[in-house]
């Protein structure tokens, strides 16, 4: 069996969330409230929280399995079939709304008279080949990307701080919380709770135990990252941010060393697509592994580059549009994501346990 190292696991966690967080997360943040969005990652760290105690929960209750085999063990043959089913059509449209916003991404700051669907068309080649060379290889990528990321990530954010004016954060909470709690919805509910998809592959890490301890310092990690963009941003751009679609490329832009170093948004960009293309490759993979245990086939190779094609097809069909796309992300991805990625595995477990307890 593919296994990946406890420190592959860490990083794919860090980009499942960073991988598409980093360019939607502030922009959603911003509609809501502009001083005190740096608030927000609080209520992050509580999603994370939630969130690690049900998949530990999960892997404790079904040892040894991914997420599909504990949805059939707990609802039988039949009912957990459906609930397999229901899993896949997650998967599809998670994967193509990724997609679709790398796609929108890649257009709005390199290509714009290119064709959407040919964008999108020419990403999912390295995707769906990623896919099928399997998790391990993800796992060495992002081992490879992740510190080169994070030592730009810190370059770029030391250099920011020439523009940088804390008294934009001032006052606190002038308009009280509720702009704070409508701004965290999104970011507490939808990208914390994509971390239930590492279930499906959980049975591939080297150290299972460590799964909750790992899901949590890594959200803790995250958490205080996004405290810091958020200040960045906030302090660098004030109330402008609200009207910007990528603002940390604005932040990034008025970076200027001299006469000569400027435009390291570039650097920024590029950085993006590689890590978009690591999340929307593992969740590539988790729709791959997932159709392998619903219908019993050998292996994910078999399953990658039609389940690209899927994709593709997905995100062209399903968002016609960026305003379809934000749509759904923020106004039904909160309530979908809760329904299928926590309320079926709780309710999986706690029909299992129930069963178990009726046995004993």
């Amino acid at each position: 069996m593919t296994q990946i190292s406890r420190l592959q696991f860490r990083y794919l966690l860090v980009w499942i969330i960073l991988g598409t967080g980093i360019v939607a997360l502030p922009f959603s943040i911003a509609q809501f409230t502009v001083r005190d969005g740096w608030l927000v990652p609080l209520f992050f760290f509580l999603g994370i929280a939630f969130v690690t105690a049900v998949g530990v929960l999960f892997i404790r209750t079904f040892p040894n399995q991914s997420l599909m085999n504990g949805l059939e063990t707990a609802f039988g043959p039949w009912i957990g079939r459906a609930a397999e089913i229901w899993m896949l059509i997650l998967f599809l449209i998670l994967a193509g709304t990724l997609l679709r916003e790398l796609s929108v991404f890649v257009e709005t700051t390199s290509l714009p008279r290119t064709p959407l669907y040919l964008i999108s068309a020419v990403i999912t080649v390295p995707i769906a080949f990623a896919a099928f060379q399997g998790l391990e290889v993800i796992g060495r990528l992002t081992e490879f990307l992740t510190p080169v990321a994070l030592l730009i990530a810190v370059v770029l954010s030391v250099l920011s701080f020439q523009n940088v004016d804390f008294s934009q954060l001032r006052p606190i909470l002038a308009n009280g919380w509720t702009p704070v709690l409508r701004a965290s919805l999104l970011p507490a509910t939808t990208f914390p709770f994509e971390y239930i998809l590492t279930l499906q592959f959980a049975k591939s890490l080297s150290d299972v135990r460590a799964f909750g301890k790992d899901m949590f310092l890594v959200g803790a990690f995250l958490s205080i990252t996004g405290i810091g963009i958020e200040i960045i941003v906030i302090c660098t751009l004030g109330s402008s941010v609200a009207y910007l679609n990528l603002p940390i490329v604005e932040v990034i832009r008025g970076i200027r060393i001299g006469d000569f170093v400027q435009r390291l948004d570039t650097i920024y960009i590029m950085g993006v697509m590689a890590t978009m293309v690591i999340k929307i490759s593992t969740n590539l993979y988790v729709m791959s592994s997932g159709v392998q245990d619903v219908f019993r086939l050998p292996s994910t190779k078999h399953i990658a580059w039609p389940a690209g094609a899927a994709v593709w097809s997905a995100n062209i069909v399903l968002f016609p549009n960026s305003s379809a796309l934000q749509e759904f992300i923020v106004f039904i991805s909160p309530a979908y994501f809760g329904f299928s990625l926590v309320m079926v595995p709780l309710l999986a477990v706690l029909i299992h346990r129930v069963r178990i307890l009726k046995n004993s």
